[in-house]
């Protein structure tokens, strides 16, 4: 195992820089638009029966587009502005010292086998809290293992593999059963009167989280850190001027943590609280969901500060706002890549071409006469390599929803096996393709600790999570169908 990752290692880092990647991913989008729009490739809306036309972006309206929405692509990009904001919120954490506090207490009662199984789990639990997991958990999993004697590249690419590959698995409902089960409810009314809950597929994903962490923990002692054994690292240096940090806390920071949760339940647990929505007091369809992010990095921030001012770090505003700088020099690489991240995506979606390409491969999908379990294989392997090419899990369900929904329920599998095996392929392969959004700040973070590590290395270490849980996960949904097991309390 260890020789054939090596080669995929070498083969991997013959890929171009990031930036190159994106680059030249632009300019293949504006070369097969132009041919596409000359050919008249298209397809019919999945819902509407629309004819959805390919357009070229070297036409008049799509050099408008490409020069006048420059900006705003940018600026509009889901994950910049998530990023920034926590990214602030833990450069106060890391210069006030609570960030290595925090890892140093935790690596000294979580030693051996159990930080592995510790890690596994937050990753898999960060669902619950969307994408902050990518922001929030991926960097401190790093740091652990460093603080424990162990590769930080181990611990990221297990943090990685649990936050997103095992994003659809978790022990609580979340914001992904809300917004998947909602777009799979408008898909079968297209054929039938029928309604896709919120927990239609809550038995197997509970049931998925320790197979997940299971499989994760092992991927990472057997195959993942004895291949990283050899490899040196380096750990950033503390700043020496900076004061000792005291052993304990403080009280100051435990009564300021207090304030933190009691303003947290007085926003959220009220009937008529301001996070609730208006109309029917839910959380996971109010605006507490869209201030999660707010709320996180504030908290941070809060909490960082007092623990700052308390040990010395931070004596004036001046330190303050240096700490906070700091962390936008830190995301500045992130920050360059994404706008041309950015544009690739902002173009590919207006040329039309990624919803072609969707509707043409769904349609091969839907043609097969198969057997449900087996059709369910087939769903997981198109998902996964559509995966590879498209990003955003709610935006390809919604797409691929109308089609592949309607198309199984008429050959007698219900809707909420079809949304199961869609989300099993679509978080398994996350991991692995470099056009994840999230994927150049997992290459950030791991450049913390190796200088020259490349898109091929990470693709490297990734590759057996992705691997693994593409085959046990979804081997563990065709048996569950197979044995006719409900996948939720009202699948």
């Amino acid at each position: 195992m260890g020789s054939l990752l090596h080669t995929i290692e070498r083969v991997a880092n013959r890929l171009p820089h990031p930036m190159a990647l994106f680059i030249y991913l632009c300019l293949i989008v504006v070369l097969c638009s132009w041919l596409g729009e000359g050919f008249k490739w298209g397809a019919q809306h999945p819902t509407t029966g629309e004819w959805m036309q390919v357009r070229s972006l070297m036409s008049r309206d799509g050099w408008v587009f490409m020069l006048g929405d420059m900006v705003k692509n940018f600026m509009n990009f889901a994950p910049v502005g998530p990023v920034l904001m926590i990214a602030l919120a833990f450069s106060l954490a890391e210069r006030s010292g609570l960030l290595p506090t925090l890892i140093t207490r935790l690596t000294r009662h979580t030693r051996g086998h159990t930080l592995p199984i510790a890690v596994a789990f937050l990753g898999v639990m960060s669902s619950i809290a969307v994408d902050s997991g990518y922001v929030v958990l991926l960097p401190l999993c790093a740091a652990v293992f460093a603080a424990a004697g162990r590769h930080p590249l181990a611990g990221l690419a297990l943090g990685f593999a649990c936050v997103s590959g095992g994003f659809s698995a978790n022990l609580m409902v979340g914001p992904v059963d809300a917004i998947l089960s909602g777009i799979s409810t408008e898909a079968v009314q297209l054929v039938a009167d029928r309604e896709v809950s919120i927990l239609g597929n809550y038995y197997f994903m509970l049931a998925s989280v320790p197979l997940i962490i299971l499989l994760t923990v092992m991927v990472n002692r057997l195959w993942v850190e004895p291949y990283l054994k050899d490899s040196p690292f380096v750990i950033p240096e503390p700043n020496s001027a900076q004061p000792a940090l005291p052993h304990n806390l403080g009280k100051a920071f435990w009564l300021t943590l207090l304030l933190i949760v009691v303003s947290w339940l007085l926003l959220t647990l009220p009937e008529q609280a301001v996070l609730r929505h208006g109309q029917t007091g839910s959380l996971l369809k109010g605006p507490f969901m869209a201030s999660l992010v707010a709320l996180i990095a504030l908290s941070v921030a809060i909490l960082a500060t007092v623990y700052g001012v308390q040990n010395g770090r931070f004596k004036s505003w001046g330190e303050w706002v240096k700490a906070l700088e700091r962390g936008i020099a830190d995301l500045a690489p992130y920050l360059v890549l994404m706008f041309v991240v950015a544009q690739f995506i902002a173009w590919f979606k207006w040329s039309v071409l990624g919803t072609v390409l969707a509707v043409h491969l769904a349609a091969v999908l839907q043609d097969w006469a198969l057997s449900p379990a087996l059709a369910m294989v087939g769903l997981m392997v198109f998902t996964s390599v559509l995966n590879l090419l498209v990003g955003s899990a709610s935006a390809k369900w919604a797409l691929l929803a109308p089609i592949l929904v309607p198309a199984f329920y008429l050959l007698g599998i219900e809707p909420a096996a079809v949304q199961g095996a869609y989300r099993v392929a679509d978080s398994s392969t996350n991991i692995i393709t470099p056009l994840m959004p999230y994927f150049p700040l997992v290459l950030m973070y791991a450049q913390k600790y190796e200088k020259d590590i490349g898109v091929g290395r990470l693709l490297t270490l990734m590759l057996p999570y992705g691997v693994s849980l593409l085959l046990a996960w979804g081997g563990m949904l065709t048996l569950w169908i197979m044995l006719g097991i409900p996948l939720g309390p009202a699948s």
